[in-house]
């Protein structure tokens, strides 16, 4: 039995959750073969004060219209990095 686990940062929409175990479950069985229904996942919530990312810690989720990460695009923005 394959055990997926994931942190992500507080925030998001149960129908994101939804689809990141999809997503996350079916890209691991492509790769290992292993059958979805065989598989547990864990998604860990916690806030972005407990993320750091090259020295900064990462900022709360900010849902935008169409669910996307406002704060956190913002800071990867302020960094140079998107």
């Amino acid at each position: 039995m394959a055990i997926i686990q994931c942190d992500i940062r507080r925030g998001g929409s149960d129908d994101q959750k939804r689809r990141l175990a999809a997503g996350l479950t079916a890209a691991v069985s492509e790769v290992t073969g292993e059958p979805v229904e065989a598989m547990f996942l864990v998604i860990r919530e916690m806030p972005g004060f407990n993320f750091v990312d090259a020295g900064e810690h990462v900022a709360e989720y900010v849902a935008g219209p169409d669910g996307s990460d406002v704060a956190g695009s913002a800071q990867l923005r302020a960094r140079g990095v998107r």
